[in-house]
């Protein structure tokens, strides 16, 4: 029978249960699991399954955290060709304050994505309550 596994929060390699750190990229487990609710929405932007991802995407926007930004912002651009988690992080990016207006602008005027573009210029075209749905 297989050991038990568990997935670094780090690295999020598959690893032993029973490992404190990880074998991997030895990180500290414990610290990473006591980590506020913020910090691993954000680290779960480097989940490598986009189901992960775009649940992450959709927490920060309703929490509103400005500091979520720059993260959802490297994250249009890190999967370019993914339109549906591309418009997610605008919509997220919508939720928030300058700092999300911000980074729509960057999107806006630069993406490769049309349909990125087209979204973040609407957006920001948008009065700030009507994104706060």
């Amino acid at each position: 029978m297989a050991e038990p596994r568990q997935i670094c929060l780090a690295c999020f390699g598959l690893i032993d249960a029973a490992e404190a750190v990880c074998p991997r990229c030895g990180a500290d487990l414990a610290a990473l699991s006591g980590r506020a609710f913020g910090p691993k929405l954000l680290g779960a932007l480097q989940h490598p399954l986009s189901e992960v991802r775009m649940r992450a995407v959709i927490a920060l926007g309703w929490r509103g955290d400005p500091q979520a930004a720059a993260e959802l912002e490297r994250l249009a651009w890190r999967h370019p060709a993914d339109v549906i988690e591309g418009l997610a992080v605008v919509d997220s990016l919508a939720q928030l304050d300058s700092a999300g207006q911000a980074s729509l602008a960057v999107l806006a005027a630069s993406h490769p994505a049309h349909a990125i573009r087209a979204a973040a210029h609407a957006a920001l075209a948008r009065p700030r309550e009507e994104n706060s749905r």
